[in-house]
Formats: structure tokens, C-alpha cells, sequence
């Protein structure tokens, strides 16, 4: 019995990190330009600096996932950067917010939330494996 369910445990997980790799590049493709224009817009008024971001923005694809959160972090006003925190006003947050819709990123989340269970997961079934 338990052999089965180690089965289908094992089964989810690696159906499971290739759906994700696939979500995960298509919120890539899908969000990078309208993620790229907002820190743009918040860098050239001077809000966040470009080094806060720009290594992470030259990574590509790798580094989407800490853009994402940084963003999601400065729309709930609680952005830290290397200069201390950022911090903007509900003005600024509701102009970038009309400008572009980021109902998204909390999907996003969730879904890294889901790797990093489906990993946590794995790692487990490994150190208990036989």
C-alpha cells in the first residue's frame, strides 16, 4: 500500500514541475514587457534605482520570479531594496496599477508556492526512499 502512494505521490510530481515549467514560461512571455515598463516608469521618476533591479532584469527568465516579487511587494508597500525601503504613495501605486493590470501576480505566487511544495515533496520521497 504504501509502495502505491510513494507511486502516485512520485507520479504528481513529476507531471507537476513540467506543467509548471511550461506556466511559469508562459507568465514570462506573457508579463515580461508590462513588468519591464513599470520599473522603467519608477525609475525614471526616480523611485527605485536601477540597480535594485537590472541584474535581475539582464537574467532573463531566471530572474522573472524575483521581479514578480519585488513588484508584488511594492504594490503592497513593503518593497526593500538595497537602499533601504521603497516606499511609495497611493498615487504613484494607483498610476502604475491603472497603467497595467497585475491581478496576476497573486496567480503567479500561488503557483511558485505549488513548486516549491511539489520539490519539498520530492526532497522527502528521496530521503525516505529505499
Amino acid at each position: 500500500m504504501y509502495e502505491m502512494i510513494r507511486l502516485i505521490a512520485l507520479f504528481c510530481v513529476f507531471l507537476g514541475l513540467p506543467v509548471s515549467v511550461v506556466i511559469y514560461f508562459y507568465f514570462y512571455r506573457k508579463y515580461t514587457k508590462p513588468l519591464a515598463d513599470t520599473f522603467q516608469f519608477l525609475q525614471e521618476r526616480q523611485y527605485i534605482n536601477s540597480d535594485d533591479y537590472l541584474f535581475y532584469d539582464r537574467l532573463g527568465l531566471p530572474g522573472f520570479a524575483h521581479r514578480v516579487l519585488l513588484m508584488k511587494k511594492i504594490l503592497s508597500g513593503k518593497a526593500t531594496t538595497t537602499k533601504g525601503k521603497i516606499i511609495l504613495s497611493p498615487e504613484v501605486i494607483q498610476l502604475i496599477t491603472s497603467s497595467h493590470n497585475f491581478s496576476w501576480i497573486k496567480t503567479f505566487y500561488k503557483m511558485t508556492i505549488f513548486v516549491a511544495f511539489l520539490m519539498l515533496l520530492l526532497l522527502l520521497m528521496v530521503a525516505t526512499g529505499k
